[in-house]
Order: C-alpha cells, then sequence, then structure tokens
C-alpha cells in the first residue's frame, strides 16, 4: 500500500513538472480599482431622475471591458466620448433645471475616466494609445495612465490607430529642387524627424545638404522651450499648425485637431515622448529612457512650438 502511494506522489510531481507554467506578473485589475469603481458609481447616481438611468447604467458596463486588456485602443476613449454625449444630452434636456449642473458633474467623471489605467497582459507593458481624436472637445489631450513600472521597464506606449486626418504633417518634408530625386525627398513615417531632411542626388547632379537643425521658423524665434531647442536622442516634436477656426478646429498635431492650444500643446510633447523612447528601444543607447520622461515634463512646462 505504501509503495503504491509513493508511486502516485511521484507521478503526480512528474506531471505537474511536465506542464509549463507562466509565472509572469500580470498586471491586471485596474478596472476595478477604488477610482475605477467610484467613476462607474458616479455615472449611475447622476443618471437619477434624468430618463438615462438605463443608458449610462449599460454604459458603466461597456466601461469595465474597455478597461480590459483584451479591448481595443480605443475602446475607452469611445466609451467616454458616449459618457459625455449623454451629459450634453442631460444638461439640454433640463436646461431650465439641474441639467447644467449634472451634465458638468457627468462630464468631470467623463474625463476622469478616461484617465484611468488600462490592463496589460505583463507588469511593464504600456497599454496602446489611441491616436484618433475624440469626438467631444472636453476630452482633447487626454490618454489613459500608464503602470508606473513602463517608464522604469524602458517600455513605450504605442499608437495602434491611424489619425483620420493626416493634411499638413509636419513630419513630411518635401523639396521643388530638380536637381533631386523626388522618390528621395518625401516621407510620411511620423519617427522621422521633422527637422531633418536627408535626401540623394541623381547621379552627376547636385547633392542635397543634410541638416540637423531644429526649425528655424521665425515664429518660433525666443521660444522657451528646451524639448525643442535640445531634444533628447535627436527626436524632434511634431510642430503645431494654426488653423483656420472656419475647419471646425484651432490646431493641429500629427493630423490630431485641437481645439485648444493647451490640448495641442500636450500631444506636441507626448509624441515627442514617443519618438524617443522609440529612439532608445531600437538601440540608441547615448541616453537613458528616464531622460525621454524628464524632457516630457520640461516640453510640457515650456512653451508651444508652431509651424506657421
Amino acid at each position: 500500500m505504501k509503495l503504491s502511494i509513493l508511486s502516485v506522489t511521484l507521478a503526480l510531481f512528474a506531471v505537474a513538472g511536465a506542464i509549463p507554467m507562466n509565472m509572469e506578473k500580470r498586471r491586471f485589475g485596474q478596472e476595478h480599482t477604488p477610482r475605477a469603481d467610484a467613476d462607474f458609481q458616479a455615472m449611475k447616481d447622476i443618471s437619477n431622475g434624468t430618463g438615462f438611468e438605463a443608458q449610462l447604467g449599460d454604459l458603466s458596463g461597456a466601461a469595465v471591458r474597455a478597461l480590459l486588456a483584451k479591448a481595443g485602443a480605443c475602446d475607452q476613449q469611445d466609451v467616454a466620448d458616449q459618457c459625455v454625449d449623454i451629459a450634453h444630452q442631460i444638461g439640454q434636456k433640463f436646461a431650465s433645471s439641474f441639467g447644467p449642473q449634472k451634465e458638468a458633474d457627468l462630464i468631470k467623471v467623463c474625463q476622469d475616466y478616461r484617465t484611468l489605467e488600462r490592463n496589460t497582459p505583463n507588469v511593464g507593458q504600456p497599454s496602446d494609445l489611441c491616436n484618433r481624436p475624440p469626438k467631444n472637445k472636453e476630452l482633447d489631450g487626454l490618454v489613459q495612465a500608464q503602470d508606473p513600472g513602463t517608464a522604469a521597464n524602458g517600455a513605450t506606449p504605442t499608437t495602434a490607430d491611424t489619425p483620420t486626418t493626416t493634411t499638413n504633417d509636419p513630419a513630411t518634408t518635401t523639396t521643388n529642387d530638380p536637381a533631386v530625386d523626388p522618390a528621395t525627398t518625401t516621407t510620411s513615417d511620423p519617427a522621422v524627424d521633422p527637422a531633418t531632411t536627408t535626401t540623394k542626388a541623381k547621379k552627376g547632379k547636385k547633392k542635397a545638404k543634410k541638416t540637423t537643425e531644429p526649425c528655424k521658423d521665425p515664429s518660433n524665434a525666443g521660444v522657451n522651450n528646451v524639448a525643442f531647442t535640445n531634444p533628447v536622442g535627436g527626436a524632434q516634436m511634431p510642430l503645431i499648425t494654426k488653423l483656420d477656426p472656419s475647419t471646425g478646429a484651432n490646431f493641429e498635431v500629427n493630423g490630431s485637431k485641437f481645439q485648444n492650444i493647451g490640448a495641442a500643446h500636450n500631444r506636441q510633447c507626448d509624441v515627442q515622448h514617443n519618438l524617443c523612447f522609440n529612439k532608445f528601444n531600437s538601440g540608441d543607447h547615448s541616453f537613458q529612457g528616464s531622460d525621454c520622461d524628464k524632457q516630457n515634463d520640461a516640453c510640457k512646462a515650456g512653451d508651444p512650438v508652431f509651424s506657421n
């Protein structure tokens, strides 16, 4: 009998040893932090007496799912946009009574929800950013928080969606020099330094000059932003383009449009932050990943930088 028990025990150990065990820590549970749960509950509480109880109840459930690791990169932003839409509807429906106050309160909840951290498969792994502009201006410049271990691991969030508008992208450089091969002078890669243009001359013709100096646009004379004048790793920030208000927006950065300069400036700095980390992750270790974080803070504390 003792021999049988010993045999069974050894067999169990053998089976356990044969099963691959994934001991890597996972970054789960962000959909039910105290802050997240407070936002979900606030959505339902604010809806009381408005006729939108069912809609906000359903939306609070969608809000939980949008924070899961398998959710799409833009799901969280889409839920926040729906939240703002309902807030506006409440404000309009009850404009003469409690509507404006509930609208303002709900918009604050929508904005806070948009900045919640999302789950990721592993600790230190960043969640993808949505690079599609939000529908509502109240969400301009807001993105989800990242695992605090992300920067320590030298990781950086990537953009998983293509902007819906790509006109006047400052990362696109063209030339009309007839001595330069047009096929080598146009790029739409957002990781390309917009202030650096490298062109190949046709055989026997003039070679275009290469420059690594920051943009010398006269409108940026005297700009106080070290992230622009001395970028870490040479990763230049995209410049802000001023738009005609008749287009429906006032500013554009890398294809995303914004109503206010603060949101545009934040996006300008965040894109540079990603480009900086991309250079570091691709093998350029002339600087540290933490330098990208410090530059991002300095960028946002400095002046916005324009292309026109």
